[in-house]
């Protein structure tokens, strides 16, 4: 059986620290360990930035302390449950074995506090009956009332009990890892940030959220359409906000110099300064690329093969994927005969400018390379649309935030008249995200897919 070639890395979060990361991680473990309890953290940043892998990092940290217990909720396993809390609570009970260590009473516990969230979610019952008196109105409605604070109070009540089970009545800290959430359905996000609400009010109790911002505001916006709701409603439950600072340059190239094969290392600085610093993007380009390399040694003979040229072509790829098709299609596309062709304007990558040199001393230099890069490509797969600049037809502009985000006219109106740069859909396929653009740069507005 053939061996994996080395170096292809899996999208796991990492379990060593490869990034620099482990200083932020000491100090956000620091953070938790002396705060005020309850308290919720916010680690923000975009897909692929490497939250996860920080906040794995900071996990390990706090389990090395004696009084610390750790639970991480992985919310994109757990977005078809009913309840967010209780799948929490669940994922508490299993993963610091309170079963094994209190026999049934961690069970018995935890029923009691999913039966309580039944009967609260069910007690309101319609007041709206044609053979009632309005004094038998009033009294049904102040008799459901009264049945809602009940519950409430039991819940908190079965909460705070399983609660202190879990912290030993205080004496350990309880840190919860909630993750993936913006990958999630819309309204799980929603009913998860309002589940936090509920430990808000209860000591021993942190809770460290990763998330892109960006994203998640998007998906509150669509849901209730008012910008300052969206900006606003995750502050109310984040008390402490981190922003996950990009990596450095010197970071990024230890990164990919790790995960390059020793004969392949020598394209460490290229891949580097074509490539945005994501890890993620970093990670899947490198894989694409060992693959190609090894696919290439079957192909090519003798010194016919360079790695720089594979790199450069599929940077295109990735980075200019509408000039990547003119290549694949016309080798033409690589000479600058003409002003108005798309060569002209992208001249100032590095990578470009070495496909032209190559291309300039032998046309059929890339062809290899093409059949190499469609075979397993490093195209990105999710394009956000964002609009850069409002033009002079606002309200046709406002028209299209209306369809694409099913928002009212006031809303939609308020957004547009909201500063730029305004994200209008996220995660898209390059085609949606195409099509949605046009629909933009139609209004006489300015954006671009990001």
């Amino acid at each position: 059986m053939s061996t994996t070639p080395a170096g292809i890395r899996n999208d796991e979060p990492a379990s060593v620290d490869a990034l620099d990361r482990d200083k932020i991680a000491r100090a956000l473990a620091t953070a938790v360990k002396v705060c005020d309890t309850p308290l919720v953290v916010g680690v923000y940043g975009s897909w692929g930035t490497g939250k996860t892998s920080l906040m794995k990092l900071v996990q390990g940290e706090l389990e090395s302390e004696t009084d610390f217990y750790t639970v991480w909720f992985d919310s994109w396993q757990h977005q078809f449950d009913e309840n967010p809390a209780i799948g929490l609570l669940h994922t508490m009970v299993a993963q610091l074995g309170l079963a094994e260590k209190s026999g049934s009473q961690a069970r018995e516990l935890l029923t009691s506090v999913a039966g309580a969230f039944t009967d609260l979610t069910q007690w309101v019952q319609p007041l709206v009956d044609g053979s009632a008196d309005l004094d038998q109105l009033r009294q049904r409605f102040l008799d459901e009332r009264f049945k809602a604070r009940e519950q409430q109070i039991l819940l908190h009540k079965h909460l705070r009990d399983l609660l202190d089970k879990a912290t030993e009545r205080g004496a350990i800290r309880l840190a919860f890892f909630i993750d993936d959430l913006d990958r999630c359905l819309p309204e799980y996000i929603l009913k998860t940030l309002e589940a936090l609400k509920l430990f808000l009010n209860i000591s021993g109790c942190v809770f460290v959220l990763g998330v892109d911002r960006e994203a998640l505001e998007s998906t509150i916006r669509a849901r209730y359409g008012d910008r300052g709701i969206s900006e606003h409603y995750l502050d109310k439950i984040v008390q402490v906000p981190f922003a996950l600072p990009p990596i450095t340059k010197a970071a990024a190239t230890r990164f990919v110099k790790s995960m390059l094969p020793e004969e392949l290392v020598g394209v460490t600085d290229d891949i580097v300064a074509g490539l945005d610093p994501n890890p993620r993007q970093l990670k899947r380009f490198v894989n694409s690329f060992i693959l190609n390399n090894e696919l290439a040694k079957e192909i090519f003979e003798g010194p016919d093969y360079s790695p720089i040229v594979l790199v450069d072509l599929l940077i295109v790829q990735y980075r200019l994927p509408a000039f990547y098709k003119e290549i694949a299609e016309s080798r033409q596309a690589l000479i600058a005969d003409r002003p108005d062709k798309t060569v002209a304007g992208v001249d100032q990558l590095s990578s470009v400018r070495r496909l032209v040199d190559l291309v300039a001393r032998d046309p059929s230099a890339l062809d290899g390379y093409i059949y190499l890069s469609e075979a397993i490509s490093v195209r990105r797969i999710a394009f956000d649309v964002v609009v850069t600049e409002v033009g002079e037809f606002r309200i046709q502009l406002i028209k299209v935030l209306r369809e694409v985000l099913g928002c009212t006219l006031t809303e939609a109106r308020d957004l547009a008249e909201s500063p730029p740069p305004i994200i209008i859909a996220t995660a898209k396929t390059r085609e949606e995200a195409e099509v949605l653009l046009a629909r933009v740069l139609a209004t006489g507005s300015t954006g671009e897919i990001r």
